[in-house]
């Protein structure tokens, strides 16, 4: 149950507020902010856990289920879109290319076709349980978008402060839920705005908008938990490795949090190892360092704008070195698009870029030695390459041409694609 109390991962500061969106003001600096995250008294209801025994005790996959493991303190009826209860689908052909046993956990199911539906059916709920006028968003697609729907079906207001030039696949993504769409100036500009929304009206922030970066806010980055619940359910035995794309690391703390409390409930002896994949790599770099603080990084034009940043979060070194962790970052953008026409071509599966980077990121550590094969790894796919057609289209051959008969089919299948008819 939720305690309705919060902890500095860093000092160990405990909040009784619900309002600390911006860190931990205790131990912050001008150049280092740790998280917050909530806490809860867990129903430890046996020494020797089993899978029967959980699903007894939450025997469905949908927030309800979950209610004494979220951050709420009143037992209102839950807005949803049916979120989560997403798939573990084997990838055959590429695991047996690897050498490894190859999952992946398919986020793409999820009402607006992604992981962030999570964190948003736990932000608009809380949202009305605190009685907030709405709620606002720094974004520019995926997060807006899905806080934008679950928004919608609370009848809550939705502000989304994006920027001008933003994708318009996801402009228009956002825009259909009814959501106040505005285009700001610089990535300064909406954070300022946001930051107002919050202090001075009251507006229930999902999205960061201080530097430096502490993510996404602290109550709503638990509704990640589930995905560690889900496959503890979904995979006897679990997998060796997790491997997450990683932007301010939301995700990464929230099922690395998931599966701690499984631990602390009798369910599970281990945590699996918690694998972050960037393109920039400031959380990489921080953490094979052996920092606390992560400094801003170089980029070079990813491809991957889900992901990418020049900063990191305290709460993605927490993940990582919770479960003795691996990070890596990659080196161009062509090891992205290969791992999403790979996905796509050989496992059928469709993902944004920052998805494919998982890929990406686990041939490149299989290549360093750190992954071995054989092991059991399992790929967070968040989002579905349907909100990515432009970064696809730059690198997808044309269509080719044929005569209106057989014979010109014949010879464009052979000389195309390789392919001869029998």
């Amino acid at each position: 149950m939720y305690t309705g109390r919060s902890k500095c991962l860093k000092c160990g500061h405990i909040f009784e507020e619900e309002n600390i969106f911006e860190g931990c003001p205790y131990c912050r600096t001008d150049r280092f902010v740790s998280n917050i995250t909530p806490l809860y008294d867990l129903p430890v209801h046996v020494s020797n856990g089993s899978r029967e025994k959980f699903r007894e005790l939450f025997p469905k996959d949908d927030l309800e289920t979950y209610r004494e493991l979220l951050p709420f303190k009143e037992k209102l009826p839950f807005v949803d879109l049916g979120v989560g209860n997403t798939p573990v689908t084997k990838l055959p052909r590429l695991g047996e290319e690897l050498g490894l046993d190859l999952y992946i956990k398919d986020e793409t199911r999820n009402p607006t076709w992604g992981h962030k539906d999570r964190l948003n059916a736990v932000l608009v709920n809380k949202a009305i349980e605190l009685h907030a006028p709405g709620v606002v968003y720094a974004s520019t697609g995926n997060n807006g978008a899905s806080g934008a729907a679950l928004a919608a079906k609370a009848g809550l207001p939705c502000i989304i402060l994006t920027v001008k030039g933003v994708n318009p696949t996801l402009e228009k993504f956002m825009q259909i839920y009814g959501a106040c769409v505005i285009g700001a100036k610089s990535t300064e500009a909406r954070w300022n705005a946001e930051k107002s929304l919050v202090d001075n009206y009251g507006w229930y922030p999902a999205t960061n908008y201080v530097v430096p970066i502490v993510g996404s806010n602290p109550w709503a980055i638990d509704g990640y938990k589930l995905i560690a619940y889900e496959l503890y359910k979904q995979m006897d035995p679990l997998p060796e490795r997790i491997v997450v794309p990683i932007c301010y690391g939301d995700a990464l703390f929230g099922i690395m949090k998931g599966f701690t409390e499984l631990r602390e409930m009798g369910f599970i002896d281990r945590i699996p190892q918690m694998v972050s994949v960037e393109d920039y790599g400031p959380v990489a770099k921080a953490y094979n360092e052996g920092a606390d603080i992560i400094e801003p990084v170089e980029g070079w034009g990813s491809v991957a704008s889900s992901m990418s940043t020049l900063w990191g979060t305290y709460h993605s070194l927490y993940a990582l070195r919770q479960s003795n962790g691996l990070a890596v970052s990659l080196d161009d953008n062509g090891q992205i698009q290969s791992a999403q026409r790979e996905l796509a071509s050989k496992e059928g599966v469709y993902c944004e870029s920052a998805s494919a980077s998982t890929l990406a990121g686990l041939r490149k550590l299989l290549a360093q030695g750190k992954i071995k094969k054989g092991e059991k790894v399992v790929l967070l796919i968040t989002a579905s390459g349907v909100k990515d057609t432009k970064v696809v289209s730059s690198y997808l051959e044309e269509v080719p041409e044929c005569e209106d008969d057989m014979a010109s089919v014949r010879k464009t299948l052979e000389d195309v694609y390789g392919l001869h008819l029998r």
